[in-house]
């Protein structure tokens, strides 16, 4: 069982936000189904472990990076449409206008598009106005990911790196879809980025978005309608590769 003082372990308070509902209304602690969610955050932080641990290391002894950079950028996308699918069960099931989770047979196994949940919140924030909230302010970096993601996914595109005081990439494809900036001289450059800053920030704003601005709206949404919560569970934590680096990159103590 996971320690709060592991330093390989993080505090999840939106899985203790929902297994609180769920205790409380339904006398089960795992009514709603975050296991996908669970399965899909520890793989995105093994492709995050892989990036930044080979940051400061020589060329020659991170061939993969711009692979690895790739894979996390494909990874976070099924985060974000699993944290749809866990939030979609917080709704009424016949919520006019939404479509329900898609996926294989199993229905352990499902999928909900972030972007359409977000869209569907902010339409009807007078009814979800604590949900709309937090996916509404959200939406502006995960749309970068969402971008990004579905140029590497469906339009061919690579990240590439480039050498500097620390690795900087970009995202090129065949059509020309890379983003550029003026030059002075009336020309166009390509936007190079850190790949730290850019991997591990995204990761951040995931990790604030989802344990901070999203916990909250569950417990203020299940308040305004009057839900059930009781607060049980082992202090919700989890534990795998690249924790430790995260937490100490990001100076987080809990």
């Amino acid at each position: 069982m996971p320690q709060p003082d592991d330093p390989h372990s993080l505090y999840v308070p939106f899985f203790g936000s929902l297994d609180a509902v769920g205790f409380g209304e339904h006398s089960n602690l795992h009514h709603f189904n975050t296991g996908t969610l669970f399965w899909s955050l520890t793989r995105l932080f093994g492709c995050y472990e892989r990036v930044m641990s080979v940051i400061d290391v020589s060329r020659e002894e991170r061939p993969f990076l711009d692979a690895d950079l790739e894979h996390f950028i494909i990874r976070f996308r099924i985060v974000l449409n699993d944290i749809a699918y866990v939030t979609w069960q917080l709704l009424p099931k016949n919520a006019r206008g939404l479509k329900g989770p898609r996926g294989g047979t199993h229905p352990r196994n499902r999928e909900m598009s972030m972007f359409f949940l977000a869209e569907y919140l902010i339409a009807n924030a007078s009814t979800y106005p604590d949900l709309s909230a937090a996916f509404s302010n959200a939406t502006p970096w995960m749309t970068r990911l969402r971008n990004d993601r579905d140029n590497v996914i469906h339009y061919k595109s690579k990240a590439v790196v480039f050498e500097g005081d620390s690795p900087l990439f970009a995202l090129l494809g065949a059509a020309g879809t890379e983003r550029t900036e003026p030059t002075t001289d009336g020309g166009q450059r390509l936007v190079l980025q850190s790949v730290g800053e850019f991997v591990n920030g995204q990761m951040l704003a995931l990790h604030q978005f989802m344990h901070d601005s999203l916990a909250c709206a569950v417990q203020a949404h299940a308040a305004r309608l009057g839900l059930k919560s009781v607060q049980v569970g082992w202090g919700h934590r989890i534990t795998c590769l690249g924790i430790n680096r995260f937490r100490r990159n990001n100076a987080l103590v809990a």
